[in-house]
């Protein structure tokens, strides 16, 4: 075999001898390693180096986005908390402010009183508006000439505002074509309550085609709200509720895309726009 031929040879078969001499005297131990054994576990452990690196790397960013994301559901829970509050605070001073217009509409004749110091709120700013022409006859009662209770007027949230939001609002007619949507859509997360607007008697709690598990309420006979899409219903047919009570649960009944409640406002059978009547 030619000399460069066995050079290559016994290069390639080089290898690492590793001896073990114990302290006693006994009999050495020797292994012996190829080069290439010793770069592939070489190249292992660098690999194995790399992945321990990215895997810390990536720990601690789970770490830290996890941290942050629980700060914020904290924060979100501490804000939603005190939104609820304040959303109590200006339903119970909107009732306030309704209550003060009804005692002065039943005192005003008898005595003078001072003017109100605050803006008139929406339920009674409807109120003043109706006039004898826009009142209805109800079961053969004549209601021209009555000013309506403010407790049957629908002039309070059917879903909290801290967890409901608009959707979708009124759509109003145009022109012949009927109204393209008679009420509101507000999304909440299933199993939400549902309050009563106002006063008034359960003239329907079922099933509907189209808003699925339903309540009708009338209203002393000159309203009528509508409440849709339930996944519970809470009342039943022929009883009497109050303003705020809890009617129904929300849901995702009838033709509905999501969890929400579809309300609707109808005065003498035509379709309000809700919004006007809310604070």
């Amino acid at each position: 075999m030619p000399l460069g031929i066995n050079a290559l040879a016994k290069r390639h078969q080089r290898q690492l001898s590793i001896l073990v001499i114990p302290d006693d005297g006994s009999r050495t131990l020797e292994f012996k390693l190829g080069y290439g054994l010793i770069r592939a576990v070489a190249c292992g452990l660098v690999v194995l180096l790399i992945l321990v690196m990215a895997g810390g790397f990536f720990y601690w960013e789970f770490r830290f986005w996890k941290d942050s994301a629980g700060r914020l559901e904290w924060d979100n829970r501490r804000l939603r908390s005190e939104v609820a509050r304040v959303d109590e605070l200006a339903q119970m001073v909107t009732r306030m402010k309704q209550w003060d217009q009804q005692l002065r509409t039943m005192l005003s004749p008898s005595m003078e009183l001072p003017p109100t110091t605050y803006a008139v709120p929406l339920g009674a700013q409807t109120l003043a508006k109706i006039s004898s022409s826009q009142l209805v006859t109800v079961s053969g009662a004549d209601h021209r000439n009555v000013v309506p209770d403010i407790r049957w007027i629908p002039s309070i949230w059917p879903v909290t505002r801290s967890v409901g939001w608009v959707t979708r609002g009124f759509e109003p007619r145009r022109g012949v074509l009927k109204n393209r949507h008679m009420g509101i859509d507000i999304a909440a997360p299933e199993g939400t309550p549902v309050q009563a607007a106002a006063d008034g008697r359960v003239v329907f709690a079922g099933y509907d085609e189209r808003l699925g598990q339903m309540v009708a309420i009338n209203h002393d006979g000159i309203y009528l709200t509508r409440y849709g899409h339930h996944a519970t219903l809470l009342v039943s047919e022929g009883e009497e509720v109050r303003r705020g009570q809890h009617i129904a649960l929300v849901g995702n009944s009838g033709n509905s895309s999501g969890p929400h409640l579809h309300y609707e406002v109808l005065k003498g059978g035509l379709a309000q726009d809700p919004g006007s009547y809310l604070p």
